[in-house]
């Protein structure tokens, strides 16, 4: 079978698990290009005296929640797959179960990557790591949820600056299927293929958004990553990383905070009922009297108690949510103007993919930043690509 087109004489569909660091998503896709969000429920982080941590007990529920909402589709689905942030990760001990919740990125006590937040455990909490038999990272923790198996995806061992043969790591997989749903809260979803994709959102996002040669990805939404084909022998410039890509492809990147302090601030103006709707706050913005902008990456936005006072205290007085939104997205764009000039590269054109692409407000300030042509690709570029890397793993499975 060269191709997946019906599935108990219906179209098929793949469903894609979708983690970012303010929310999570289900998607339902039939991997040309066709998304349906199913569910959408927030990622909590818990803030304890030992840290900040991913609250893996409600973020877990969410996705469970979701995916029952796919009983209707049960029979026509092909295959799930979650992607999710890179940094972060959990032990489970023996038994498999989860020792702690995941330690979050937003703790600011090491670098954010995944090599020095387990430094930092193993000096600051011995005991979490003599528990811990083996060690994933979110997405595969997901998995390891759904199936019972304990893999590690290539994206993100590759990414985390430790060898992809690390001792904790659980067996490498690299676009593959790794068990089916076994879960006893989806019982209609039992026996559907659990596909080890693209675990790292970013490298998702790149398939998703289909770069070719001389063109640049961005992908905008909490962080910004941006990458271009690169062949992983050459040698990287300095100030730039490896994405890992499925199939152990590679792109140059460099990337940043994106739409952090935004989002931060939506999240408290809807709290307290000053939210008037996207639209109105970009029309707010774009008809701001405020100069100038704020750039995202400023330590003291990176994980205030109130992000709306801490932006209040940086530019020393208050302002309407509409100001706010003009200095932070301003920011954000000449931040990603920066950026893309630090490549020395003309670019054919430049695709902006994520959640952000949506808003013209955002479109337009960074194509004035920029020299080359802005193009719009998915604003749900890792779950489109999530479902396109399934899609070519499912043909090779039944091939």
């Amino acid at each position: 079978m060269s191709d997946i087109l019906f599935r108990n004489g219906r179209p098929a569909v793949y469903a894609a698990i979708d983690l970012g660091a303010t929310s999570g998503r289900v998607m339902l896709g039939d991997g040309s290009g066709n998304l349906r969000e199913i569910h959408r429920f927030p990622t909590p982080m818990l803030h304890a005296e030992k840290g900040i941590f991913w609250d893996f007990e409600q973020l877990s529920a969410g996705v469970i929640e979701g995916l029952s909402k796919l009983d209707a589709a049960a029979d026509n689905i092909v295959s799930v797959s979650c992607d999710s942030w890179a940094q972060d990760f959990g032990f489970l001990d023996e038994s498999g179960k989860l020792v702690h919740d995941p330690f979050s990125y937003r703790d600011k006590n090491s670098e954010i990557h995944t090599k020095a937040r387990l430094e930092y455990i193993e000096q600051k909490f011995p005991e979490l790591r003599k528990k811990a038999h083996c060690m994933l990272h979110i997405s595969d923790l997901i998995h390891h949820c759904l199936c019972g198996a304990a893999r590690s995806n290539y994206t993100l061992t590759a990414f985390s600056k430790l060898p992809c043969d690390y001792e904790l790591f659980g067996r490498m997989a690299d676009s593959e299927v790794i068990g089916t749903i076994n879960h006893p809260a989806l019982p209609k979803l039992a026996g559907v293929p659990v596909v080890s994709g693209a675990g790292h959102d970013t490298a998702a996002a790149y398939v998703g958004g289909n770069v070719q040669n001389d063109e640049l990805l961005i992908s905008l939404g909490t962080w910004f990553m941006m990458a271009e084909p690169w062949d992983k022998n050459d040698p990287v410039p300095e100030n730039f990383g490896l994405l890992p890509l499925p199939g152990h492809k590679s792109a140059r990147t460099a990337g940043g905070m994106g739409m952090w302090p935004f989002q931060q601030c939506v999240k408290l103006w809807k709290e307290r009922g000053d939210f008037p709707g996207y639209p109105a706050l970009d029309a707010a913005a774009a008809n701001s009297a405020v100069t100038g902008s704020i750039n995202p990456d400023e330590p003291s936005l990176f994980s205030p108690e109130n992000m709306e006072d801490a932006i209040f205290e940086l530019i020393g007085r208050p302002l309407a949510p509409g100001d706010v939104t003009a200095l932070l997205l301003r920011g954000v764009a000449k931040r990603l103007g920066e950026a893309v000039k630090s490549f020395d590269k003309e670019f054919k054109r430049v695709v902006l993919v994520g959640g952000a692409s949506s808003s013209p407000l955002i479109r337009e300030l960074i194509a004035r930043e920029l020299s080359a042509p802005l193009a719009f690709g998915n604003s749900e570029a890792s779950a489109f690509g999530n479902i396109c890397i399934q899609q070519q793993v499912m043909r090779d499975f039944h091939a």
